[in-house]
């Protein structure tokens, strides 16, 4: 299979509030599908989950170093992919869900911030053959044992990023809250400026909260861009090295044969 036609997506805990939100998310991936790009969309946990599943975690006696810990926190994201996924089939998107487990995506180290160590692709791309559409919680990996390992605060990013790159693409879209990276935080500072294209040196000291560090790290030593765009817009700001010819490539605007209820 071809990857030239696959993009992944990564919807982050800021754009997935509810249910309601999938509404939005489904036009995004139906403008990608409409394009005939097969779509690998990688989800976080609903807004505030994930923190509420610590705390709970952590009340109820489970170490951060088990395996227990690390699954009671991952359900977060497999609960949205589910949902994601039954939203999708119902609007007509023939979608399935496939956890990193059965992806092969293997990370080692500490049990609450790992780090990545492959994913198999082929899995991926068998995938892909029978369903347009794959819905991949983000967040998780499985270590030697098979057992659950997360991969650190804001791992859907380099969940997404990782997936990427097992693909051989040059680039992933997350989406955000915000329809690109600022040199300020544009909530907080009116005149804040959007930027186009930073190194990834940069997005480190200004991504603060938007992009998990890791992931910029992950994405530096091997090239990748990562794009950072809002649901339904074409601009992005995208991270990169510190000089490069490469194209922005725009997802042109929804048309009307890719209308979604």
């Amino acid at each position: 299979m071809s990857t030239t036609n696959i993009v992944v997506l990564k919807f982050g805990g800021s754009v997935i509030h509810s249910d309601a939100d999938f509404h939005r998310i489904h036009h995004e991936i139906k403008r990608h599908t409409s394009q005939d790009h097969l779509v690998v969309a990688v989800v976080s946990a609903f807004y505030g989950v994930t923190e509420s599943l610590i705390n709970k975690a952590i009340k109820n006696g489970f170490k951060p170093s088990s395996s227990d810990y690390a699954e009671q926190i991952a359900k977060g994201e497999f609960t949205s992919a589910n949902e994601l996924v039954s939203y999708l089939n119902a609007r007509g998107t023939d979608a399935s869900r496939k956890s990193p487990a059965e992806l092969e995506f293997m990370a080692e180290g500490a049990r609450d911030s790992g780090k990545p160590i492959r994913i198999n692709a082929h899995l991926i791309n068998s995938a892909l053959s029978r369903t347009p559409v794959i819905v991949v919680p983000g967040y998780s990996a499985i270590d030697s044992n098979g057992d659950c390992i997360l991969l650190g605060r804001g791992g859907s990013d380099i969940s997404a990023v990782c997936i990427a790159e097992s693909l051989g693409l040059n680039s992933v879209r997350l989406l955000k809250d915000v329809d690109g990276l600022y040199d300020m935080d544009p909530n907080k500072h009116p005149n804040a400026t959007r930027l186009d294209y930073v190194n990834y040196a940069t997005a480190k000291e200004i991504g603060g909260e938007l992009i998990q560090t890791e992931a910029i790290e992950f994405a530096a030593s091997r090239g990748i861009f990562i794009d950072i765009a809002a649901i339904g817009e074409t601009e992005v700001s995208r991270i990169g090295p510190i000089e490069s010819c490469a194209q922005l490539v725009d997802v042109a605007p929804l048309s009307s044969e890719a209308n979604v209820a």
